[in-house]
């Protein structure tokens, strides 16, 4: 989906059926059952790919779909009971309207511990002008997007004084390029 897409929050619908984007605010709902088909996933969104996942998680994609539209549990079993195909389509539209939570990167969430909490995270965002009462409400896709745009907004910054500072100090001009290549990664 693209940039738009995500900052408005917009829907998508799939056989006459809405479906939402998660917002923040309901991601720890979301992910208990998100993270296992996740995993089994590996960013492999084919319809062969997404069949087996849905055997395998049945409750899971039947509860993943209650939570990106109005409809209950008890209406996706009925769809998946009476027409799978029908159900596959929704569930396949339901992790495209949601690919950022689906695209992140195993390897590096289980490899990189760091200290780092979602509170860091709202507060690097509230640094930045978001209200916390905005991020809750952003999609998954939105505030993922907004913590990179303010993260090269502040590297930026920095490389900016960083040219002032150089003036100052009149520093060494290898020193100084090692210092903004590590300020660009």
């Amino acid at each position: 989906m693209n940039e738009f897409f995500l900052a408005e929050n917009r829907t998508v619908v799939e056989s006459d059926i809405e479906i939402e984007q998660i917002t923040v605010r309901n991601l720890d709902k979301w992910s208990q059952f998100a993270e296992p088909i996740r995993v089994e996933l590996e960013n492999d969104y084919s319809i062969e790919k997404i069949e087996e996942v849905v055997i395998n998680h049945k409750l899971f994609a039947q509860l993943l779909c209650t939570l990106s539209t109005i409809h209950d549990c008890a209406f996706f079993a009925l769809i998946m009971n009476t027409d799978a195909d029908k159900f596959i389509s929704i569930f396949k539209s339901v992790i495209e309207v949601n690919q950022a939570y689906f695209d992140q990167d195993t390897a590096k969430k289980s490899k990189e511990k760091t200290d780092n909490t979602w509170f860091d995270s709202f507060q690097f965002l509230i640094s930045k002008g978001h209200r916390h009462k905005d991020i809750l409400d952003y999609s998954f896709g939105a505030f993922l997007e907004y913590l990179k745009a303010a993260q090269r907004n502040e590297q930026n910054s920095i490389l900016s004084h960083s040219g002032a500072i150089r003036v100052a100090y009149h520093a060494n001009k290898k020193d100084f390029e090692s210092y903004t290549k590590s300020l660009k990664k």
